[in-house]
């Protein structure tokens, strides 16, 4: 803002208290950086002159320089008590926020105020007030993945999850997961309703559909998805929709924290569907082993996977 017309407006409204919240934070600004110098001294200049020609005490009244300057020298102690008070009146806002991080072995669970469940899955950061104020629910996914079970509430009927790419979540009642990893947010509706809006595109999620936003094209895209999929983890499951075995392996390495060796790109993309309980990593190897018909050593931290004959060969 550099017009001199608006820069007097602006000196105006301040002095005759007019001023917004919004024009008195343009003000403490401008005033900060010396842009309203000129137009402080000609709005004083007026009122001197305003004050010069009253038919009495004129004389009397008449400010001299020096008082000139002490009139414009206050004007740093009101432009100090005004920014003191509005830093005073946002801190009165300000939501202090609890965060809650989970390690690379263990999921958690967080129960809210409001009733509502949040299961935060590992290698994930989320952060909740901890009193609700304002008109909605307002909490954050730092990073990872989260699954929400979302409670209606009269006084604060809007639950609103945000995730660090600008992704906001609008719900009422619902249930959802949420994962936010690598610049991309994908949201999958298990029930109720969802609004999804990020930099002005919205979309709105039926039960069943996946809204994925793509931080290299900026858009996002909604499709039917497999539910089992996306909710596996929170049930303490492996689920595998035709995924190859080079993929399997990177998850067991994720979860399990083993090296886990594929002897041959052969082997690496066979492919497997099903759905597995992860507790017992002797099971999740021994169904692996006998679907896909190949033999899975695992000895401390190292999980080996080849073809029966050279498993044979090891073995004499």
């Amino acid at each position: 803002m550099t017009d001199p017309k608006l820069l007097s407006r602006l000196v105006e409204r301040y002095y005759t208290n007019q001023a917004t919240t919004e024009e008195l934070e343009v003000f403490i600004d401008l005033q900060k950086k010396g842009v309203l110098d000129e137009a402080l001294n000609d709005y004083l200049e007026g009122v001197i002159k305003e004050e010069a020609i009253q038919p009495e005490a004129s004389f009397q009244h008449q400010p001299k320089r020096g008082q000139l300057m002490m009139i414009a020298a206050s004007v740093s102690l009101l432009l100090l008590t005004g920014f003191l008070a509005m830093w005073a009146l946002k801190g009165i806002n300000e939501v202090n926020y609890v965060q809650v991080q989970t390690d690379q072995f263990k999921e958690k669970q967080i129960r809210l105020s409001d009733g509502s469940l949040v299961v935060l899955n590992r290698n994930s950061a989320f952060a909740y007030p901890e009193k609700w104020s304002g008109e909605s629910r307002d909490v954050k996914l730092l990073s990872g993945e989260a699954y929400f079970e979302i409670k209606q509430n009269k006084k604060y009927q809007s639950f609103i999850v945000h995730t660090p790419d600008d992704f906001k979540i609008d719900v009422l009642g619902t249930e959802f997961n949420i994962s936010s990893k690598n610049g991309q947010t994908k949201v999958y509706l298990e029930s109720g309703k969802v609004k999804v809006e990020r930099h002005g595109q919205k979309s709105v999620l039926k039960p069943g559909e996946l809204a994925e936003y793509d931080k290299e094209t900026g858009q996002i895209t909604v499709q039917q998805a497999n539910g089992e999929l996306w909710l596996a983890w929170k049930n303490d499951m492996f689920f595998f929709d035709d995924a190859t075995l080079s993929d399997i392996g990177k998850t067991l390495e994720d979860y399990y924290h083993k090296n886990v060796i594929i002897e041959n790109e052969s082997l690496a993309s066979l492919r497997f569907t099903g759905k597995i309980s992860r507790n017992n990593i002797d099971m999740v190897l021994k169904i692996l082993s006998r679907t896909l018909n190949i033999d899975i050593m695992h000895h401390k931290d190292q999980i080996i996977m080849e073809n029966s004959e050279k498993v044979y060969r090891h073995a004499d």
